[in-house]
């Protein structure tokens, strides 16, 4: 009884309920923007064009995350449970937060830029991709400093602000990529200048948000005073930081094997799979977003209420692969009519990454309770199989099966990190 007491305060408290609605809420009407935003740029741009641009997206969105993901995480879940046992903020990490980031991205930036063609053809096996790349590094730095405020607004559980900086990039985009379209000048290098614009302008509104709040340049002058604090951080987060740098260093292997072993169209087919799967994502990303501070909390550490989380949330999500499976049987015609009949092999590869939605919606919000366990190393080794795994299959399947290889092998290599996670929880009692 105490448990069903627990569970039922959780997820029926004020808190959780406002705050999941904004969040997910808010996610969803920027889905709906970015899935808008998506189909104007499949239909004004050329297949090949999509290719760039597929490498364009591969390129904001994996450098940040290879920087920064992985401080952002353990700042949300140190910065949660410090607060949550202090009441205060640890203002210090912010600051050291946005400054580790930007250093470490204006260097690998430099090196990049430095040798660009010989990393395009490493990455992607070809220099058609050149300006895909040096467009996407400077984008990027707008993405890493957003990521970075949206860590302080999660951490605070500021889901409002946390919303709005979404809302401002995706309208931004929509915006100038619809003016684009209708007056017929849409390209790919177009589409690429919109990108660097949004993702600068929306990064230095947060960036001035949250310094403004937090006072982040003066707290300079307390890291002496409270260098315990970031020492502590450091030490207790070590293995998170490399288990998100592993996670993330796999996430565009498919991008770079197909641009290698495959064709520019087969690129652009899986780009507009992938960019689909990544608006499904959105959702399990809200959620998350809601889960990691919760979980960071010191009344989360029980493991009785882990284990009840757990089968209450395995039995909530099981049913959706109903509707999941009825668009598998019914869904073609419609995705063809939206996409282009140029894009049909998009589907398939699309029904097997919704496969891998599913178990993801399922699996994964349980990495916050090993993460609630502190059980860093574990994950950090989860990290490392699954890059394994998901290099070796898609250098074996890509070239012989192309984008339906690389679906195949994103949803194997993630899986084995969230049913590992699974058995983490259920079975081991420390």
């Amino acid at each position: 009884m105490k448990l069903q007491a627990y569970y039922h305060e959780f997820f029926q408290s004020t808190d959780f309920r406002k705050g999941l609605t904004k969040v997910y809420g808010g996610d969803i009407l920027s889905t709906f923007i970015g899935a808008a935003t998506v189909l104007l740029i499949i239909r004004g741009l050329t297949v090949d064009e999509y290719a760039s641009y597929t490498a364009l997206h591969c390129i904001i969105t994996l450098t940040p995350l290879l920087v920064g993901y992985g401080l952002n995480l353990a700042l949300v879940r140190f910065s949660a449970e410090y607060i949550s046992e202090t009441g205060e903020k640890p203002l210090e990490l912010y600051f050291i937060n946005f400054f580790l980031q930007f250093v470490l991205y204006l260097i690998v930036c430099i090196l990049v830029l430095l040798m660009s063609d010989e990393v395009t053809n490493i990455l992607f096996g070809q220099k058609a991709f050149d300006d895909a790349l040096r467009y996407g590094l400077i984008a990027g730095a707008g993405t890493l400093i957003s990521q970075a405020g949206r860590g302080v607004y999660n951490a605070e559980e500021r889901f409002g602000s946390y919303i709005k900086a979404l809302w401002l990039r995706q309208l931004l985009i929509l915006s100038a990529i619809s003016l684009l379209f209708l007056l017929k000048q849409l390209s790919f290098e177009r589409t690429a200048l919109v990108f660097i614009f949004a993702e600068l302008s929306v990064a230095g509104i947060i960036f001035y948000h949250i310094s403004r709040d937090v006072n982040i340049f003066k707290s300079f002058f307390g890291f002496k005073k409270k260098s315990e604090i970031i020492k502590k951080f450091i030490s207790s987060t070590g293995w998170l930081i490399a288990f998100c740098f592993v996670i993330n260093a796999f996430q565009k292997f498919d991008i770079f094997m197909l641009s290698h072993f495959s064709s520019e169209e087969e690129l652009a087919n899986y780009g507009v799979a992938f960019r689909y799967y990544s608006f499904l994502m959105i959702v399990l990303i809200s959620i998350n977003a809601i889960m990691l501070p919760k979980f960071s909390k010191v009344e989360m550490k029980d493991l009785d209420r882990q284990r009840q989380f757990t089968f209450k949330w395995l039995k909530a999500t099981v049913w959706l692969v109903i509707p999941l499976v009825v668009f598998v049987i019914y869904g073609n015609p419609m995705f063809i009519w939206i996409n282009g009949a140029q894009y049909d092999k998009a589907f398939y590869m699309f029904i097997i990454l919704l496969s891998g939605f599913w178990l993801n919606l399922m699996f994964s919000p349980l990495i916050h309770i090993v993460m609630a366990r502190k059980a860093y190393k574990f994950l950090f080794l989860l990290g490392v199989a699954a890059f394994s795994l998901n290099l070796i299959g898609n250098y074996s399947l890509v070239p012989r099966w192309g984008g339906y290889g690389a679906a195949f092998v994103t949803v194997v290599s993630l899986s084995l990190i969230n049913i590992s996670a699974l058995f983490r929880v259920l079975f081991f009692t420390k």
